[in-house]
């Protein structure tokens, strides 16, 4: 008994907890927005997706229960009442699941698909500005969505300026060599896609200098996907 609970659990519960649960999780605490929210905001986020998720479960499960092997008359009516709301919780959810990581990825096709009309410059008024950097993917991670790309710098977002795709900033930042969480540096270089949405702003501790080979050999891991000039000064 205990084996056909264990298979049951793997065919069943394991894909619907990884799909209805750890993805949009995952997914969450990738978004620039979530990431820019205080810490308490996102704690309290967190755990009210996992009260709610577990919350929706138990309905459906105990509603089940009582349905099957009702103990007094009235089980069979909180049975139903139970089940009833429990499914149509999880209807609600799994809408709201699906629609929300439909248009994250229709804005990543439409992203890969953008072309940037000719003449059009990126502002480079963020050149030599010391700006704060929030690195959510740091030195030595893998891309979320292609396990090919590993990170050989550090890699994240400035929260007080706004890229081309309406998020977050993205920025590298060269001249550190171990993983970091933030960091503080100048704006040394701008990395202009010329078949993408957003530039890509470089990074550097205050006093380094670098040159627009080493940006391109440090960042190519990345941006050899797309066709790029630097701009540096």
């Amino acid at each position: 008994m205990d084996l056909l609970f264990e298979i049951l659990a793997n065919i069943f519960l394991t894909p619907i907890v990884s799909l209805l649960f750890e993805k949009p999780c995952e997914e969450l605490e990738r978004s620039n927005r979530f990431l820019k929210m205080p810490v308490l905001c996102r704690i309290l986020i967190l755990v009210f997706i996992v009260i709610a998720f577990l919350a929706m479960w138990f309905a459906i499960i105990f509603g089940a229960i009582m349905l099957a092997a009702p103990k007094l008359p009235d089980d069979k009516t909180t049975g139903t009442i139970c089940l009833s709301v429990g499914l149509s919780a999880l209807f609600v959810y799994v809408v709201v699941v699906m629609v929300c990581l439909n248009v994250k990825n229709r804005r990543r096709r439409k992203r890969c698909t953008w072309q940037r009309i000719d003449g059009v410059r990126p502002d480079k008024t963020a050149l030599r500005k010391i700006v704060h950097v929030v690195v959510d993917r740091p030195l030595g991670s893998t891309h979320p969505e292609h396990d090919d790309i590993v990170y050989g710098v550090n890699y994240g977002f400035v929260p007080t300026a706004m890229g081309g795709d309406g998020e977050a900033q993205d920025a590298y930042i060269l001249g550190v060599d171990e993983p970091i969480s933030e960091f503080d540096g100048v704006v040394v270089a701008i990395i202009h896609r010329l078949d993408d949405e957003e530039d890509k702003w470089v990074v550097a501790p205050q006093g380094v200098s670098l040159t627009d080979d080493e940006i391109r050999e440090k960042t190519e891991f990345q941006e050899k996907y797309f066709q790029t000039e630097i701009i540096s000064n």
